[in-house]
């Protein structure tokens, strides 16, 4: 799931495709490796992708050979369709399915006995909790699809991990202030919750593998690359909350902070001398015991 995008991906455009295709490469550098770890010396693994969008990022993680069933499962039937279109075949298929409803249990149970699964090695969910009403009942319900030994992986925002150096006049804490209270992009706060709920669930062997993404003085094109993926949809969000309620004095002052202070940002981000961090908890954790 984009970062930033909720309510049936609004945007879906080329300016989204793009900066989801910049969000995936930016990400890459700090999940192969995770996956590396876990693919390394096993074979025949079965992969649920909850949150697989248009299948792309999920064809591109699951290929390795040591992977041989993935389902994934996007909330947007659209999405899911393009998905088995391009992608599906014998070892990949994507079903429109959502998580938080009543029957998904036992709608999962029975897509597992079709594809002749007991219980998925890994669960992944990039992005996807921040999105969600109850997430502690949404881990309940995912824990028994997982095997004994299996992992669960889970990339989530976690705004308290975002810093920016030097920002004297605090424009980043303003923009994620902002952000904080945009609908459309989510519970902020969910990496900085998600150890405790899975603790509380009865997860085990949680291990954070990275807390921030980061670029410093000269990686100048991954600042780019993180501005792009953390910052750009802002502007399109406060646009379509002022089609919704023109009158909301909020929203019109979000939109004058932006008109004011939007390539600013970029700029100081940017910069030569500029380092920038912003918070991702990159989590991976087993079944553990209840």
């Amino acid at each position: 799931m984009e970062i930033g995008q909720a309510h049936n991906f609004i945007f879906q455009g080329k300016k989204e495709v793009k900066r989801l295709h910049v969000q995936n490469r930016l990400l890459k550098e700090y999940e192969a490796p995770i996956f590396e770890e876990i693919f390394e010396g096993r074979r025949q693994l079965s992969v649920l992708d909850i949150g697989s969008n248009d299948g792309t990022k999920t064809t591109e993680w699951f290929s390795q050979e040591a992977v041989s069933k993935v389902v994934g499962l996007e909330y947007n039937a659209e999405l899911a369709k393009k998905a088995q279109q391009k992608y599906g075949n014998d070892k990949f298929s994507f079903y429109s399915m959502n998580v938080e409803s009543s029957d998904f249990f036992d709608k999962m149970k029975e897509l597992m006995e079709e594809k002749e699964i007991q219980s998925f090695d890994i669960i992944y969910m990039s992005l996807v909790l921040m999105h969600l009403s109850d997430i502690r009942h949404v881990l309940e319900v995912v824990r028994p699809l997982l095997k004994e030994d299996g992992q669960i992986v889970i990339i989530e925002a976690d705004d308290e991990n975002s810093a920016l150096l030097p920002d004297k006049k605090g424009l980043l804490p303003e923009f994620l202030n902002i952000l904080k209270k945009d609908k459309y992009s989510g519970n902020r706060e969910v990496g900085n919750e998600i150890c405790g709920l899975l603790e509380q669930v009865g997860y085990g062997n949680i291990y954070i593998w990275h807390e921030s993404i980061s670029a410093g003085a000269e990686e100048k094109e991954k600042k780019k690359d993180i501005f792009t993926t953390f910052f750009s949809y802002l502007p399109e969000d406060v646009e379509l909350l002022l089609r919704e309620e023109p009158e909301c004095e909020e929203y019109q002052e979000w939109a004058k902070w932006l008109g004011s202070n939007y390539k600013k940002l970029r700029r100081l981000i940017v910069q030569s001398d500029s380092t920038i961090f912003m918070g991702i908890k990159i989590l991976s954790c087993t079944k553990g015991e209840r």
